[in-house]
């Protein structure tokens, strides 16, 4: 009797545990703005399909701020969940939530998502929440230091020149760049 009972309490937790891991998935992770400044808040954004969950998350900051570990049920059970963070140093960061075991009893959430962050000096110009912001290869022109009043993306040139094999010579032209046959 005494095992019986035992296997099904072990069964019903078991059950209990894969119904909280499928009732919570994490499909992405964004942040506003994507171009912020030291010590200024940024909003990070959890996305996802949870309600009433308890499961655990992982943030990873790319050391920028100290990895965090919660239960979604400590946090209102549900996504989109919405966090913000103040960034102590400039560069460019991975931002990652990750479903993961939080403690003894807490399984982790199903997916994970990630972004990226740029955190430039205090005094720079940051790109207004809910703007565009050039994206990665792309530098913003120069000459333009208020994005809020708009803003043109380049290609960013490569730090080295392209070595053109031999009858090829090397051009630049509206922003492209490549070998072509000399004339």
């Amino acid at each position: 009797m005494h095992r019986q009972m035992f296997r099904l309490a072990h069964l019903f937790l078991g059950l209990l545990a894969t119904s909280a891991i499928h009732a919570a998935t994490i499909t992405s992770v964004t942040v506003s703005p994507t171009i912020a400044r030291v010590g200024e808040p940024v909003t990070i954004t959890l996305f996802g399909d949870a309600e009433n969950a308890n499961c655990g998350i992982r943030l990873q900051f790319n050391d920028a701020l100290p990895t965090e570990e919660f239960s979604l049920a400590d946090r209102g059970g549900s996504l989109p969940l919405t966090l913000s963070r103040v960034f102590p140093k400039t560069g460019t960061f991975k931002i990652e939530a990750l479903g993961r075991k939080v403690g003894r009893f807490t399984f982790g959430c199903q997916g994970e998502a990630a972004t990226v962050l740029t955190v430039q000096a205090a005094g720079a110009v940051a790109a207004p929440a809910g703007s565009a912001a050039c994206p990665a290869g792309w530098e913003m022109i120069s000459g333009q230091r208020d994005p809020s009043q708009g803003f043109t993306c380049a290609p960013q040139r490569p730090a080295t020149r392209i070595e053109c094999a031999r009858g090829l010579s090397y051009f630049e032209n509206d922003g492209l760049i490549g070998c072509k046959k000399r004339r």
